[in-house]
């Protein structure tokens, strides 16, 4: 991933910013389009964000590259961070542990956790851990029941951590990862397979059909604000009879 993956790395962080443009579509909703354009890698990232008046985003993201050269990607998706507190992660998938493309035998319920217990620590080397697949919904909220809903359409692979991809790329041991109050929060559309089915290819690629190609695709998902008390689950399925 470092030699032939590299180009990714640092795709976004010149990014720029081609147009953005709003439109009001109703007295309670506006839609708000970003066009970015990645010189390092000649790549389009448009994200649409439709925004209700009762706190809903609908988002829309699509991924247009020019080149048929490129490498294939680790990842596609976004990322934010949620401050401290919002330390409880719930999500109806598959689970309770961690999943991947190519990792993902596991019983689809709904399970929960604090973000803190996702990341396991008994790696030689620290790396990425506890990510989920094909996930229906996912929620982080604090003590208070207070949090952010983000629901699939129709499915998300997410990953919830208390570490920055910076922490872990530069830690050998986990005890010399920094601690973090906040939760850094990938929304992706597919993150790429684990690989090494076998004992002796610990460095294979993953499949072909877990790979992620630099070609032209898109995902949404929608996010909705969570207030204290409220069943998520029955919040969640109010939003998909609502439409995505």
């Amino acid at each position: 991933m470092e030699r032939e993956q590299i180009a990714w790395k640092t795709a976004n962080q010149d990014a720029v910013l081609k147009s953005f443009e709003v439109k009001p579509e109703a007295p309670n909703k506006v839609v708000l389009v970003a066009t970015h354009f990645l010189p390092s890698v000649k790549t389009g990232w448009q994200t649409t964000y439709t925004v209700r008046g009762n706190g809903e985003i609908a988002v829309d993201a699509q991924f247009n590259p020019e080149s048929e050269d490129l490498p294939v990607l680790p990842r596609l998706g976004m990322q934010m961070v949620l401050p401290a507190g919002f330390d409880r992660i719930e999500w109806f998938g598959p689970g309770p542990q961690e999943t991947y493309c190519d990792r993902k035998e596991a019983r689809v319920g709904r399970y929960s956790g604090a973000v803190r217990d996702q990341f396991y620590s008994e790696y030689v080397i620290p790396g990425e851990s506890g990510n989920k697949v094909d996930v229906r919904w996912v929620a982080l909220t604090n003590a208070k029941g207070i949090g952010l809903l983000a629901i699939g359409a129709p499915l998300l692979s997410v990953n919830a951590l208390n570490h920055t991809t910076e922490d872990l790329e530069k830690a050998d041991c986990s005890y010399q990862l920094p601690v973090r109050d906040f939760t850094v929060l990938n929304l992706d559309s597919k993150s790429q397979g684990v690989g090494a089915d076998t004992s002796w290819g610990g460095k294979a690629w993953p499949r072909k059909q877990h790979q992620i190609p630099a070609a032209p695709q898109g995902y949404a998902f929608r996010l909705r604000p969570i207030a204290a008390g409220e069943d998520i689950a029955a919040a969640a399925r109010a939003v998909v009879r609502d439409g995505q």
